[in-house]
Protein backbone atom coordinates (compact mmCIF):
# COMPACT_ATOMS: atom_id res chain seq x y z
CA UNK A 1 0.00 0.00 0.00
CA UNK A 2 1.46 3.38 -1.24
CA UNK A 3 2.31 5.93 1.80
CA UNK A 4 0.26 9.48 1.27
CA UNK A 5 1.70 12.11 3.55
CA UNK A 6 0.63 16.13 2.40
CA UNK A 7 2.95 19.13 2.95
CA UNK A 8 0.37 21.99 3.30
CA UNK A 9 0.29 25.81 4.32
CA UNK A 10 -0.09 29.33 2.65
CA UNK A 11 1.44 30.46 -0.71
CA UNK A 12 4.90 31.95 0.40
CA UNK A 13 5.40 29.35 3.39
CA UNK A 14 8.50 27.40 1.77
CA UNK A 15 6.31 24.33 0.51
CA UNK A 16 7.76 23.63 -2.51
CA UNK A 17 11.61 23.69 -1.12
CA UNK A 18 10.56 21.48 1.51
CA UNK A 19 9.23 18.93 -0.15
CA UNK A 20 12.12 18.91 -2.81
CA UNK A 21 14.19 18.39 -0.31
CA UNK A 22 12.48 15.47 1.58
CA UNK A 23 11.93 13.94 -2.01
CA UNK A 24 15.78 14.22 -2.11
CA UNK A 25 16.37 12.99 0.87
CA UNK A 26 14.26 9.62 0.45
CA UNK A 27 15.92 9.49 -3.22
CA UNK A 28 19.31 9.02 -0.99
CA UNK A 29 17.50 6.21 1.24
CA UNK A 30 16.82 4.30 -1.74
CA UNK A 31 12.77 4.98 -1.32
CA UNK A 32 10.81 5.19 -4.62
CA UNK A 33 8.83 8.18 -3.81
CA UNK A 34 5.91 10.55 -6.31
CA UNK A 35 4.62 13.63 -5.61
CA UNK A 36 1.22 15.79 -6.34
CA UNK A 37 1.60 19.34 -6.74
CA UNK A 38 -2.20 20.78 -5.83
CA UNK A 39 -2.74 23.92 -7.54
CA UNK A 40 -5.86 26.22 -7.38
CA UNK A 41 -4.81 27.98 -10.94
CA UNK A 42 -6.24 26.98 -14.44
CA UNK A 43 -3.36 25.64 -15.42
CA UNK A 44 -1.86 24.07 -19.49
CA UNK A 45 1.19 21.61 -19.88
CA UNK A 46 0.61 21.37 -23.21
CA UNK A 47 1.30 23.61 -25.80
CA UNK A 48 -0.49 24.81 -29.00
CA UNK A 49 0.33 23.20 -32.12
CA UNK A 50 2.26 20.33 -30.62
CA UNK A 51 0.47 17.38 -31.94
CA UNK A 52 -0.58 16.05 -28.32
CA UNK A 53 -2.38 19.47 -28.17
CA UNK A 54 -4.09 18.81 -31.34
CA UNK A 55 -5.08 15.25 -29.84
CA UNK A 56 -6.95 16.82 -26.78
CA UNK A 57 -8.29 19.58 -29.37
CA UNK A 58 -9.84 17.17 -31.02
CA UNK A 59 -11.65 15.59 -28.54
CA UNK A 60 -9.22 13.11 -26.56
CA UNK A 61 -10.01 12.53 -22.90
CA UNK A 62 -6.49 11.63 -22.09
CA UNK A 63 -3.11 11.59 -24.20
CA UNK A 64 -0.19 10.00 -22.83
CA UNK A 65 2.95 11.58 -24.78
CA UNK A 66 5.65 8.40 -24.86
CA UNK A 67 8.82 6.94 -25.19
CA UNK A 68 10.65 4.22 -23.87
CA UNK A 69 12.41 6.04 -20.89
CA UNK A 70 9.92 9.01 -20.13
CA UNK A 71 6.04 9.66 -19.78
CA UNK A 72 3.70 11.96 -18.97
CA UNK A 73 -0.58 11.93 -19.04
CA UNK A 74 -2.34 14.76 -20.12
CA UNK A 75 -5.96 14.82 -19.49
CA UNK A 76 -8.96 17.28 -21.11
CA UNK A 77 -11.07 19.70 -19.05
CA UNK A 78 -12.93 16.70 -16.95
CA UNK A 79 -16.70 17.20 -16.76
CA UNK A 80 -16.76 16.12 -13.19
CA UNK A 81 -14.43 16.36 -10.27
CA UNK A 82 -11.68 14.24 -9.89
CA UNK A 83 -10.48 12.64 -6.69
CA UNK A 84 -6.97 12.82 -5.21
CA UNK A 85 -7.12 8.99 -4.59
CA UNK A 86 -8.10 8.50 -8.12
CA UNK A 87 -4.75 10.65 -8.69
CA UNK A 88 -2.72 8.66 -6.53
CA UNK A 89 -3.61 5.34 -8.08
CA UNK A 90 -2.42 6.58 -11.47
CA UNK A 91 1.32 6.32 -10.13
CA UNK A 92 3.61 2.88 -10.16
CA UNK A 93 2.48 0.38 -7.81
CA UNK A 94 6.28 0.23 -6.74
CA UNK A 95 5.98 3.72 -5.32
CA UNK A 96 6.63 3.20 -2.02
CA UNK A 97 5.90 7.69 -0.59
CA UNK A 98 3.52 9.76 -2.34
CA UNK A 99 3.83 13.78 -0.72
CA UNK A 100 1.21 15.68 -1.74
CA UNK A 101 1.93 19.43 -1.94
CA UNK A 102 -0.76 21.49 -1.13
CA UNK A 103 -4.31 20.35 -1.03
CA UNK A 104 -4.77 22.04 2.54
CA UNK A 105 -8.29 20.19 3.60
CA UNK A 106 -7.40 17.01 2.63
CA UNK A 107 -8.02 13.93 4.70
CA UNK A 108 -4.36 12.57 4.55
CA UNK A 109 -1.69 12.93 7.81
CA UNK A 110 0.19 16.32 6.57
CA UNK A 111 2.89 18.48 8.20
CA UNK A 112 1.93 22.33 8.50
CA UNK A 113 4.42 24.82 7.03
CA UNK A 114 4.83 28.40 9.14
CA UNK A 115 6.26 31.20 8.02
CA UNK A 116 5.61 33.77 10.79
CA UNK A 117 6.37 36.52 8.54
CA UNK A 118 3.43 35.63 6.04
CA UNK A 119 0.91 36.45 9.29
CA UNK A 120 -1.39 34.26 8.09
CA UNK A 121 -3.55 31.87 10.09
CA UNK A 122 -2.91 28.51 11.14
CA UNK A 123 -4.16 25.85 10.02
CA UNK A 124 -3.49 22.83 12.89
CA UNK A 125 -6.02 24.23 15.09
CA UNK A 126 -8.84 23.44 13.16
CA UNK A 127 -7.21 20.04 11.09
CA UNK A 128 -6.83 16.90 13.39
CA UNK A 129 -4.82 15.72 10.08
CA UNK A 130 -1.54 17.57 10.37
CA UNK A 131 0.81 15.43 12.09
CA UNK A 132 3.79 18.32 12.45
CA UNK A 133 4.84 21.52 12.02
CA UNK A 134 7.64 22.73 10.06
CA UNK A 135 8.54 26.33 10.99
CA UNK A 136 10.76 29.16 10.70
CA UNK A 137 10.56 30.24 14.50
CA UNK A 138 8.36 29.75 16.88
CA UNK A 139 5.58 32.21 18.09
CA UNK A 140 3.60 32.31 20.85
CA UNK A 141 0.75 30.60 19.14
CA UNK A 142 3.12 27.64 18.55
CA UNK A 143 4.74 27.35 22.05
CA UNK A 144 0.79 26.34 22.92
CA UNK A 145 0.51 23.08 21.05
CA UNK A 146 1.39 19.67 21.70
CA UNK A 147 2.23 18.96 17.72
CA UNK A 148 6.44 17.95 17.73
CA UNK A 149 7.66 21.76 16.17
CA UNK A 150 10.59 21.60 13.79
CA UNK A 151 12.62 23.98 12.24
CA UNK A 152 12.74 24.62 8.83
CA UNK A 153 15.55 23.67 7.82
CA UNK A 154 16.39 20.05 9.55
CA UNK A 155 15.38 18.17 6.87
CA UNK A 156 17.08 14.87 7.86
CA UNK A 157 14.54 15.27 11.27
CA UNK A 158 11.73 16.29 9.03
CA UNK A 159 12.01 13.00 7.30
CA UNK A 160 12.42 10.96 10.08
CA UNK A 161 9.29 11.99 11.61
CA UNK A 162 7.63 10.88 8.19
CA UNK A 163 8.92 7.56 8.25
CA UNK A 164 7.97 6.91 11.71
CA UNK A 165 4.46 8.14 11.44
CA UNK A 166 4.57 5.87 8.94
CA UNK A 167 6.09 3.04 11.06
CA UNK A 168 3.56 4.04 13.97
CA UNK A 169 0.56 4.20 12.09
CA UNK A 170 -1.93 1.49 11.76
CA UNK A 171 -2.17 0.92 7.76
Amino acid sequence: MTKVFGIVGWSGSGKTDLTTRIVNLFVKKKILISTIKHTHHNFEIDKKGKDSFKHIESGANEVILYNEKKWSLISNLQKESVGIKSMIKKFDKKTEIVIIEGLKYSDFPKIEVIRASLGKPLIFPEDKNIKCIVADQKTSELRQTTLPIIEFNQTEKIGNFIMEYFDNAKM
